[in-house]
């Protein structure tokens, strides 16, 4: 009977404790270090195959007030793509005498942006404020969108709460969609779906968990089926930050 009793008490806590709503921020401290590791997979079918995995690391510089001003240096970038039945690999941490044509290629253009640091300032809701180069060659102009993640509510969560976001990005309007999905004593679980329209249409969904202390989005897994021009394409995208 105690075990009865013990267990009822148990699923009474979770199930009060899965109602509290939570407000979500960044609550990034300066001296905090990320590391990011983004791996997209990107398949056209028979025109081409492409794989790419890259590691920033993301350094807490300023917080003041609304404002988190951040570091982003990348340290490690692979890539393999299969183009019209022919392969090719790039791997930043290979010796240059070591690389074929393509990737000496690749080099010449990764080795810019490995070697750039780029400062970014974000409000703690997640919106990026602006982006510039604090040293390097790279162009980081179209970092403001691709590096923008999820932008959160003004107001408190709960399981079932939605809200929704849009950004431009090279001619394609991305509307998404969050629903909460769960809360855990340490993070909050995403459902994420959405659609791309203007110079591509299609669907997305995926799915992100929220660490509920500093607002860090500890994984996020997003999959696009769209078409360009007539070509069906799919691509899966897994961010996951690490504190260091």
């Amino acid at each position: 009977m105690k075990k009865v009793l013990l267990a009822l008490l148990l699923c009474v806590s979770i199930l009060g404790f899965s109602q509290d709503k939570v407000l979500l921020r960044l609550n990034y401290e300066k001296g905090d270090n990320y590391e990011i590791k983004t791996v997209m997979n990107q398949d056209m079918g028979e025109l081409m195959d492409m794989g790419i995995s890259m590691t920033m690391n993301l350094s807490v510089t300023n917080v003041e007030d609304d404002n988190i001003v951040t570091e982003a240096t990348f340290s490690k970038i692979k890539m393999t793509m299969d183009y019209m039945g022919q392969s090719m690999v790039y791997d930043s941490t290979m010796d240059e005498s070591e690389m074929d044509e393509f990737a000496k290629g690749a080099h010449s253009e990764m080795k810019k942006l490995m070697e750039t640091v780029m400062i970014i300032e974000n409000d703690k809701l997640g919106n990026i404020k602006d982006t510039e180069i604090k040293t390097g060659l790279a162009d980081v102009s179209s970092f403001k969108d691709n590096m923008s993640g999820m932008v959160y509510p003004e107001e408190a969560v709960e399981v079932g709460s939605k809200w929704s976001a849009s950004k431009e990005q090279k001619g394609m309007s991305i509307e998404s969609t969050y629903e909460v999905t769960s809360i855990t004593e340490d993070t909050v679980e995403i459902k994420v779906t959405g659609t791309i329209a203007g110079a591509s249409e299609g669907t997305l969904n995926g799915k992100s968990s929220i660490e509920i202390k500093t607002g860090n989005v500890i994984k996020s897994e997003v999959n696009m089926t769209f078409s360009i021009e007539g070509q069906e394409v799919k691509s899966d995208v897994v961010i996951t930050s690490v504190k260091k």
